[in-house]
């Protein structure tokens, strides 16, 4: 047993002389962030429209019948089917009072996203269907279709200010960065990805006369983010 006790011993204090002779890793860690502005290529707005009745027949019927008025100005606006989805659709019992005697009516409401890819054309689109029967426009999101390529031109842009923060960091202490020991990218927010979204309250009566757009596409800001360590010479 005192053998066993003192073998344990030995291992031990080899093991902590082993730990002491390696010299500690000397880096600098650092978070590079960039952003790309963009402008915008294509749009999709949420559209609907939404119909009230006593009866849940009519109110479905009516809603039907401004819903296939809608799509055919859809098309006949050049959109392809590829881009026009329903995305909700509902009809639901409703109550009320009046002179405080209360009643029931029912609401049919119908959703519609669809993508533009000719943005030029977005004001007049939605003044389309507003005609059409449309009474309800609930956002306007606009996007790239190259995504891709500015998420990589930020990635690089991020990296390079990584590497930039750095040598700042290791020239105030009088040292240089060597090579990269590790990096991560820090994944974007899920609610950045959508880009810029408008509610649009529109009303086409208010544009008989148009002296301009009714809408602005602004610019998309694409951005990246990267920690990176670097090691420290």
């Amino acid at each position: 047993m005192k053998a066993f006790t003192v073998v344990a011993a030995v291992l031990c204090l080899a093991v902590f002389a082993g730990a002491e002779e390696r010299p500690l890793t000397k880096v600098v860690r650092v978070t590079g962030t960039s952003e790309v502005k963009v402008e915008p290529d294509r749009a999709v707005i949420e559209l609907g429209v939404e119909k009230e009745d006593p009866r849940a027949s009519i109110a479905k019927q009516t809603e039907d019948a401004a819903s296939r008025r809608i799509l055919a100005a859809l098309r006949a606006n050049g959109i392809d089917e590829k881009d026009i989805r329903t995305t909700f659709l509902s009809l639901q019992p409703q109550a009320g009072y009046r002179k405080h005697v209360r009643f029931t009516y029912f609401v049919a409401s119908q959703t519609l996203s669809v993508t533009v890819r000719d943005i030029t054309r977005l004001d007049a689109l939605l003044e389309s269907l507003v005609k059409a029967g449309g009474n309800r426009i609930d956002s306007i999101v606009y996007e790239t279709s190259d995504l891709r390529k500015y998420r990589d031109q930020a990635r690089d842009l991020a990296v390079k200010a990584a590497r930039e923060k750095a040598q700042a960091l290791a020239q105030a202490l009088g040292q240089q960065i060597g090579k990269a020991q590790a990096i991560e990218e820090i994944p974007e927010p899920a609610y950045q990805f959508g880009g810029f979204l408008a509610n649009a309250a529109y009303e086409s009566e208010t544009r008989a006369k148009r002296v301009g757009p009714a809408t602005a596409a602004g610019q998309k800001t694409v951005s990246a983010s990267v920690v990176v360590s670097f090691d420290l010479i």
